[in-house]
C-alpha cells in the first residue's frame, strides 16, 4: 500500500482494488489521476442522465468550487502542494463556470 502524501494525493479518494492474491487493497489517487477522471466524465456529458437541482444549490455548488480552485492554486503558489495540483484546480474552475453559466451567471 502506497503512503498518503498530502502534497501530491486526494485526501477524500482512495482507490479501492484487488491483489494477485485477490487480497482487497487500497491507494491514494494523485490531483492528476482524479483530475482526468472527472475530465472524462464532464467530457461526454451529452450521454449522461439530468438530473434537476434548484438555481440557490448550483451558485452554492458554483462557489464552492470556485473556492477549492483557488485554494489549490495559493497552496501550490507556496510550495504546499505537488504541482500535479493545478490539474484538479482547473477542472473545479472550469466546472465553476458552467454552472455560473447555468446559473445565469457569469464570473
Amino acid at each position: 500500500m502506497t503512503d498518503l502524501d498530502p502534497r501530491q494525493h486526494m485526501l477524500s479518494t482512495r482507490r479501492h482494488l484487488w491483489d494477485v492474491s485477490g487480497a482487497a487493497v487500497s491507494r491514494p489517487v494523485t490531483f492528476a489521476e482524479e483530475a482526468a477522471e472527472h475530465r472524462e466524465s464532464l467530457a461526454d456529458l451529452q450521454s449522461a442522465e439530468r438530473v434537476a437541482i434548484s438555481g440557490t444549490e448550483v451558485l452554492v455548488s458554483a462557489a464552492l468550487l470556485k473556492e477549492f480552485a483557488a485554494r489549490l492554486r495559493h497552496d501550490l503558489a507556496h510550495g504546499a502542494l505537488d504541482q500535479e495540483a493545478e490539474q484538479l484546480a482547473q477542472v473545479a474552475a472550469s466546472l465553476a463556470e458552467r454552472l455560473y453559466k447555468a446559473g445565469g451567471l457569469s464570473d
